[in-house]
């Protein structure tokens, strides 16, 4: 009997639906949803960022790097033994950019829904 395989499509879209659901539940249980940035490594050209994204639920810090990651928002990596979140860019705050960007995968952009979540930098 053979057992049925997702295409990496398929599984890459499981992955971020799970990822998806992980990050509302975490975000559900605050009063006001907030993500922090942490900048771990700026680029030589200044053209790309490296940071985690963390959480703060039920007094307890947790790390969502990976889960912001699987929603297609920069690229993960490895850094000195810490997963980080690669985003490309400058000009602009990237730390914003990337929680907007999660609270537009998660919330939508109608009634501003990409807003939903706050951003501070730690």
């Amino acid at each position: 009997m053979e057992t049925a395989t997702l295409s990496k499509k398929a599984q890459a879209e499981q992955e971020r639906e799970s990822a998806r659901a992980y990050l509302l539940s975490i975000l559900n249980k605050q009063k006001t949803p907030t993500l922090y940035t942490n900048l771990k490594h700026v680029s030589s050209s200044g053209m790309s960022r490296d940071m985690k994204v963390l959480a703060v639920v039920d007094g307890e810090i947790i790390d969502v790097t990976y889960y912001v990651g699987k929603l297609d928002i920069g690229t993960i990596k490895e850094r000195n033994g810490q997963r980080v979140i690669r985003v490309g860019g400058c000009g602009m705050d990237m730390g914003f950019h990337v929680v907007y960007s999660v609270s537009a995968v998660l919330y939508g952009y109608e009634d501003r829904g990409a807003y939903t979540i706050r951003h501070e930098w730690i």
